[in-house]
């Protein structure tokens, strides 16, 4: 088995490498936000769209009188509408760091791809000892 890990080493470290640094900074980020955010209502101010016509969320929110924004990934149909309110989980040590509460996940996927490129790579590593 290790010597066909030889054979494909340099696609797993093409895939792999970038795969686990992408994990890594998605678990730091929104762990950050998982431990310590602060849930607060925010209001859609706008929206906004892609070539594909999807739709992404302009959100404000007030924290100690300071205005701050973020944005939504993008959906196919916007579950808030322009005016409306909904759930932003910020961190307090950094505002500017913030997402809509729903989007924020338990980061199961983040971890998994993590531990998957980590054994990849070790196993490739491991196979020019």
């Amino acid at each position: 088995m290790l010597e066909t890990l030889r054979d494909y080493s340099p696609g797993i470290m093409i895939l792999g490498i970038p795969a686990l640094a992408f994990a890594l900074l998605f678990i730091w980020r929104d762990g950050n936000l998982r431990r310590r955010g602060v849930t607060v209502r925010a209001e859609c101010i706008n929206h906004g769209r892609n070539s594909d016509g999807n739709v992404c969320l302009q959100l404000r929110f007030v924290v100690d009188g300071t205005a701050h924004a973020c944005e939504t990934t993008y959906y196919k149909f916007p579950p808030v509408p322009v005016g409306g309110r909904t759930d932003v989980v910020y961190d307090p040590k950094d505002p500017r760091q913030a997402m809509m509460k729903t989007e924020l996940g338990r980061g199961v996927g983040a971890w998994v791809t993590a531990s998957v490129a980590a054994v990849l790579l070790l196993a490739t590593a491991a196979a020019y000892l």
